[in-house]
């Protein structure tokens, strides 16, 4: 995809997200770019958070951020948006300009400045102005981003850093150029470039350790502590593969053993610890005379021993505020790299950190992208079709993008005829995705809390229960939960917009509101309608929320909202509250009734478990065609090949033999629907156990 095609698809999809949810197209902007950034991995759980207003005589300006747990530094960003059809450009004075505006926003904030009430204690920017003086000593750095559908006129992207209120600060400009170089890359993020040269002069001492032509280099590597801590500084969390970044945000960052090891006996780190595993496109060697080094490698990506990594770091800089960091010249860390081409990147990383981390306690939930739950999803949105609503005569699809760029992707090759065959079967505004599908599970569970501590961690959680739920009976995963997932999809976006439209709503939080108010009112059909149940087949049916659930979802907002942002709550963010069990706690307390119109719209549960009971039966023989399907399909000499394997390997018993010779008859002899399923059980097995196709 050509730049300006690019861009006419971001401009679209900003207007689009800008009129669905009623906003103006720069907070569609806003939004849009937040999501792309961390697709890239540029941000963790991007928070929008518009605020423009004076510190003495300085303008100060900021549109978002995002605190990222595992390195403790701290994004900003400020967007410029011109929305113009033909390509605009900008000069390196005008981000000065706006990162001068981020600064001044920062400084401001940490001297307490923004929360003597100049700024409304109910508005995003209080909140963050409180953080913001809360995390002064625990910040490692600020990354500042400017972003714009402009393009930005001079090459460089990335400024040296400077200090802002006593921190590091990154700046970094994303113009609509660098937005189509991640799109297009085939990791869907922004090159990195790590110079270990530049940290010692040298680069690293390395042997070569296996090679793969053309698709597979490694190296074993000798790393000081002092430059692996050094690097983590510097590039932060954007070096840990994205798994692996998941559970080190979420799990103790900073290991008392290494820690320990680090002060005590840092000589004897190398023979302590296991060392760490990574991975890069490519790396630039340099014969010396003492050997084989490598100079730089390029998207440098740790994919085992994040703990270790940042527990280096930790103790270098020493605890917060304080000048006691640890003296990290003695400590050797092993690394092996393996470098793969960028076209086997996506898939051969996360494989990979999956084993890579099998001893330990990463779970499966954090390599859950491509889990057969998510395949089975997006065969449904494909296949299944709403019935005709809004005066349309035909019905459409709601579109579930498995993969970052799917719906897109889909439409590249197609004519303009087909495209817009696609669009009106597939509209923009039914796009879903996996962490949508998180946010609207664990709403309707009762875990609003959850949910408001961001997109990433509620995945963590939301994949650790699936994945668990699967394995216990997958049938219960069919075209009824698919339809029922849509019908919360359309309750959450109705509510969106409801909210959007109340005098009470101020601008902020809206997110917080919509999460805890469904999830309110299940808890209220629970409590107060034994026996009944939210009609979501209805709901789909129609393609379209119940006036009197509309109504109902109206006086309970309120309250949540008044929640929310009562004066007297335990946490001055409203964010931060949110985020609090003691905050769903209280909104469960809420003594809120339900009225009798939506006491109507109910559902019996006897009417729903019958329904649930007969979508499991067409899953389980979905199932046993789709498995038949597969083994037919696979060429008996295929068949032989595996059954040649396991018996020279004694894997397999004489009956488990006899299915695999059957299957190497095929197409003269056909096994049956149960046959077809045991030899498919054979087959994963054989597979796990070490077999090459």
């Amino acid at each position: 995809m050509e730049l300006i095609e690019f861009r006419r698809e971001l401009l679209e999809a900003v207007r689009a997200r800008a009129e669905s949810g009623l906003d103006f197209n720069r907070a569609g902007f806003v939004d849009e770019v937040g999501e792309r950034l961390s697709d890239a991995e540029e941000f963790a759980d991007f928070e929008a958070c518009r605020f423009e207003g004076l510190g003495g005589k300085r303008k100060l300006k900021i549109d978002g951020y995002a605190f990222d747990e595992a390195d403790n530094s701290l994004s900003l960003l400020i967007a410029d948006f011109t929305n113009e059809d033909i390509l605009p450009t900008f000069n390196a004075a005008e981000a000065t300009k706006a990162f001068s505006q981020l600064s001044a926003f920062v400084e401001e904030a940490v001297q307490g400045n923004l929360t003597d009430g100049s700024i409304e204690e109910s508005q995003p920017a209080h909140g963050l102005a409180s953080n913001l003086m809360e995390w002064r000593s625990k910040v490692t750095r600020y990354r500042f981003y400017f972003v714009s559908d402009g393009q930005l006129k001079m090459r460089a992207k990335d400024w040296p850093e400077e200090m802002v209120a006593g921190t590091p600060t990154e700046f970094h400009i994303w113009d609509i150029a660098r937005f189509h170089t991640a799109y297009v890359s085939a990791t869907g993020r922004d090159e990195l470039l790590v110079r270990f040269d530049e940290f010692d002069g040298q680069g690293l001492s390395c042997l070569a350790a296996a090679e793969s032509v053309g698709e597979y280099q490694a190296y074993l590597c000798m790393i000081p502590g002092a430059i692996l801590a050094k690097i983590y500084d510097r590039y932060g969390s954007r070096l840990l593969e994205g798994n692996v970044r998941s559970f080190l945000s979420t799990r103790a960052k900073v290991n008392a053993k290494i820690q320990i090891t680090i002060r005590n006996q840092p000589e004897m780190f190398f023979a302590f610890n296991n060392g760490i595993a990574a991975t890069a496109e490519d790396v630039v060697l340099e014969q010396t005379a003492s050997g084989l080094r490598i100079v730089s490698a390029t998207n440098l990506q740790i994919v085992n021993g994040g703990q270790t990594t940042a527990s280096l770091a930790f103790a270098g800089r020493g605890a917060s505020g304080k000048k006691d960091g640890a003296d990290l010249s003695k400590v050797m860390v092993q690394m092996k790299l393996s470098v793969l081409p960028p076209d086997k990147a996506g898939t051969l990383i996360p494989e990979i950190a999956r084993y890579a981390n099998s001893q330990t306690k990463v779970s499966d939930a954090d390599f859950f992208s491509n889990h057969p739950y998510h395949v089975r999803l997006e065969e449904f949105s494909r296949r299944l079709f709403t019935s005709p609503a809004g005066g349309v005569q035909h019905g459409t699809h709601w579109f579930y993008e498995r993969t970052r760029g799917q719906y897109i992707n889909e439409q590249a090759k197609l004519t303009p005829a087909q495209k817009g065959q696609f669009l009106t079967q597939n509209p923009r505004s039914q796009l879903l995705t996996k962490t949508d599908v998180a946010k609207l599970k664990n709403t309707w569970q009762g875990m609003p809390n959850k949910v408001s501590m961001g997109a990433q961690k509620n995945f963590i959680l939301f994949a650790d229960t699936i994945a668990k739920s699967w394995a216990e009976d997958e049938k219960q995963f069919n075209e009824d939960y698919f339809r029922n997932l849509i019908a919360l999809a359309i309750l959450f976006r109705r509510t969106e917009l409801l909210v959007k439209q109340q005098d009470w709503y101020q601008g902020g939080y809206r997110a917080n509101i919509v999460t805890y108010t469904l999830a309110k009112l299940h808890d209220m059909i629970s409590e107060q309608a034994l026996g009944q149940q939210m009609d979501l087949r209805g709901i789909w049916d129609k393609q379209s929320v119940p006036t009197a659930i509309v109504d109902q979802i109206i006086v309970i907002a309120k309250r949540v909202f008044e929640i929310l942002t009562d004066p007297e709550r335990p946490k001055d963010n409203v964010t931060e509250w949110a985020k609090m069990q003691a905050c769903w706690d209280q909104v469960k307390a809420a003594d809120i009734r339900l009225g009798g119109g939506a006491f109507a719209s109910l559902q019996n549960l006897h009417a729903i478990s019958n329904a649930e009971k007969e979508a499991k039966q067409i899953q389980k023989a979905d199932n046993g065609i789709a498995t038949q399907i597969a083994v037919l399909n696979i060429p008996g000499s295929q068949w032989g090949n595996m059954l040649a394997w396991a018996d020279e390997n004694k894997l397999l018993t004489p009956k488990q033999l006899d299915l695999l010779r059957l299957a190497s008859k095929m197409p003269f002899k056909l096994p049956n629907e149960k046959q077809c399923g045991q030899i498919w059980q054979l087959h994963q097995k054989l597979l796990e156990d070490g077999y090459i196709k």
